[in-house]
């Protein structure tokens, strides 16, 4: 009998998964890259009488510097002006042509690498910084819903750590929407609300889906948009455009969550990151043109790239050990696999491993297992599998199972069965699985919360009110219900059916983003809902550094110039900026006062006053609920001892002015 199960052993070791050519692309730790992208666009004459003053079109796709990624060189044809952040701009001026062709050449290292956290970061995020509250606002593709936020809520509970909430919520999206590419949304991109209803979405549909869970708990999140290689779809040498997320982790940055690919936490180096964005519908081109009767018809904006060079596989992270609970069992029983993953570095790591396929032995679920592990940690995954029942009685049979993780990790271990093997049931197997999760309260999904603030937004020590509420849609009545909104905390009964609504103020001494939780807790239930606010301070600005001549002779010219800074984190709105003289005034209108402003204004003599002339500096500015501000500064500069005729075209000057006036 012995040879004759060591002959099937040998079988049975075959169908171990076996790593394609084209997925090692994957496994490098870096590779060396070089990228083209090319757009060609025309100019089509609307009527008679066409022609074009300029053309322009400003590419914001360009290789960009992080972490992971850096952009050895980049090139364009033709010659383009570059803003770090915005992109290239291409620039035609009285063009005697209609059709347009532009280049941009890049090289790029790019690398499998972990964004390292090695630290907690608390959950909820009770400060942010209000540069990153963009990031939580709903889009018109990123949408929020009730739904989101219910579904996101239930995802978070019980959760004290942003990291483990942030993996909740992508495998969520992982495991419960379709990545389908026959849908309407392979060309229309549809908003996450759409896909958490369908279930179902292309990549940046599942990525829409993924940032709108977490801007829905307070956790900033925005859309990237890049070129990554796919051995599924084999057009273009297999690479193409793709959508992937990046979540913000206070202390540490963005981290890359790409849940199409299951790459959480980090990226393989066959990923371009060339965009980032608050939706997933910004243009990756944007044409102007001026002239008269014509229209500008768009190109595809496609991309190559070639692999140049790669250096070494990536190297293990992780330690495998697997057991099963039985070494021997008969024909039609169940065993349990126990693979236990542990995590060496002192950062978290987010990875999968899996169980390769064994003929005539059925793996009860997926044989892929995705986990999250914390910094020095360990986990158990288990399999329950389960003995074919009509194998052939006269042999003994051998199931090697091998497990590997995605940087090349492998465990192995093997168990026989045989005709007159004891058999065991799948419950007693079950025995053998520790409950890892926290204890579940099923009648939590009968609990509604809500909350609604008078203001998202609000300014430093104004008070704001909170109006939330619990609706109770189950049969039971909830008694001693803890009800909460942060720590502020009462004592409750719910009837069934019943209705509670519960009002609070807030204010806050310091800027940033705050993120409430109102929570509804007992032996029954336990549910939260999570409200992001704003806090900010007042809008301000200031006029400084202000130069000027203390005197001018009638004849002669010169300069004011001064700078507008802004002074506050608040952007000051609709911000109008003067400078006035008795016989002139200058505006500018500048909206939203988001950087400093350098103003320069030429004077001359001929158009002052006898005497001291004063000019008036003055800044108007609004908030974001409408309040006016004002800032004045004053200069004053001598006419110079004017000649007697210098002094008869001054008079002549005033009274032009006030007869002006009068009309």
């Amino acid at each position: 009998m012995a040879r004759r199960a060591l002959l099937l052993m040998v079988l049975l070791l075959v169908p171990v998964l076996v790593a394609s050519q084209d997925e090692a692309l994957f496994d490098y730790h870096a590779l060396d890259l070089e990228m083209l992208i090319t757009n060609r666009f025309e100019l089509v004459a609307s009527s008679s009488g066409f022609y074009a003053n300029s053309v322009s079109a400003l590419i914001s796709w360009y290789p960009r510097d992080d972490y992971r990624q850096e952009a050895e060189y980049i090139s364009t044809v033709p010659e383009a002006d570059f803003e770090d952040g915005k992109g290239f701009f291409f620039e035609w001026q009285k063009p005697s042509k209609t059709s347009f062709l532009i280049e941009q050449s890049s090289r790029i290292k790019a690398k499998n690498e972990i964004q390292k956290i090695t630290g907690k970061v608390e959950f909820p995020i009770e400060e942010l910084d209000p540069y990153y509250s963009d990031y939580l606002v709903p889009m018109e593709i990123i949408d929020i819903n009730d739904d989101i936020r219910s579904l996101a809520s239930s995802l978070a509970k019980g959760e004290d750590d942003l990291y483990g909430v942030v993996f909740n919520l992508a495998l969520w999206v992982q495991e419960n929407v379709e990545y389908d590419l026959s849908t309407i949304t392979a060309d229309a991109s549809q908003k996450a609300s759409w896909v958490l209803k369908n279930r179902k979405g292309v990549c940046d549909e599942i990525t829409s889906l993924f940032i709108s869970l977490c801007r829905s708990l307070g956790i900033p999140a925005r859309f990237v948009t890049g070129i990554s290689y796919s051995n599924v779809n084999l057009q273009n040498d297999g690479w193409g455009p793709h959508g992937w997320a990046e979540v913000y982790f206070p202390g540490y940055g963005w981290v890359p969550f790409d849940v199409t690919y299951k790459e959480l936490g980090y990226l393989d180096a066959a990923h371009i990151k060339l965009k980032d964005s608050l939706d997933a519908k910004e243009v990756s081109v944007n044409y102007s043109a001026t002239g008269s009767n014509l229209e500008i018809k768009p190109g595809l904006l496609n991309a190559s790239v070639t692999v140049l060079s790669h250096d070494y596989l990536v190297r293990p992270l992780l330690g495998l050990s697997a057991e099963v609970v039985v070494p021997e069992t008969g024909f039609g029983s169940y065993n349990l696999l126990i693979v236990t993953v542990k995590n060496p570095n002192n950062y978290y790591l987010a990875t999968k491993v899996a169980l390769a396929n064994v003929k005539e032995l059925d793996i009860d679920g997926s044989p892929f297992k995705q986990l999250l592990l914390k910094p020095n940690s360990e986990q158990k995954v288990y399999w329950l599998l389960r003995v074919g029942s009509r194998l052939d009685s006269r042999f003994i049979y051998t199931f090697p199972l091998r497990i590997t993780g995605e940087r090349g990790e492998q465990a192995e271990t093997r168990f026989k069965a045989e005709r007159d093997g004891k058999l065991y049931s799948e419950n007693y197997m079950k025995l053998f699985i520790e409950e890892e999760q926290a204890e579940q309260k099923p009648y939590s999904d009968f609990l509604i919360l809500n909350c609604s603030a008078s203001k998202s937004k609000l300014f430093l020590d104004r008070p704001v009110t909170i109006n939330c509420s619990i609706k109770n849609m189950g049969d039971r009545t909830l008694r001693n219900l803890e009800v909460c909104l942060g720590n502020d905390c009462v004592s409750s009964m719910l009837a069934a059916g019943a209705l509670a609504n519960y009002t609070y103020s807030r204010r806050f001494d310091t800027i940033g983003v705050k993120n409430l939780v109102f929570s509804a807790e007992n032996e029954l239930v336990e549910s939260s809902y999570y409200m992001v606010l704003e806090s900010q301070d007042r809008p301000l600005l200031e006029i400084i550094n202000i130069t000027y001549p203390k005197s001018l002779s009638y004849d002669a010219q010169s300069q004011i110039r001064f700078f507008l800074k802004k002074k506050s984190t608040n952007a000051p709105k609709n911000v109008v900026v003067r400078l006035q003289h008795d016989f002139f005034e200058e505006r500018w209108e500048i909206g939203e006062l988001s950087q400093d402003y350098d103003f320069t204004v030429a004077i001359r003599g001929d158009n002052f006053r006898l005497g001291q002339n004063r000019f008036n500096i003055t800044a108007s500015y609004d908030d974001e609920e409408g309040h006016e501000y004002r800032m004045r500064e004053e200069v004053f500069i001598t006419l110079d001892n004017p000649t007697f005729w210098q002094k008869i075209m001054v008079w002549l000057n005033g009274l032009e002015h006030k007869i002006n006036n009068w009309f």
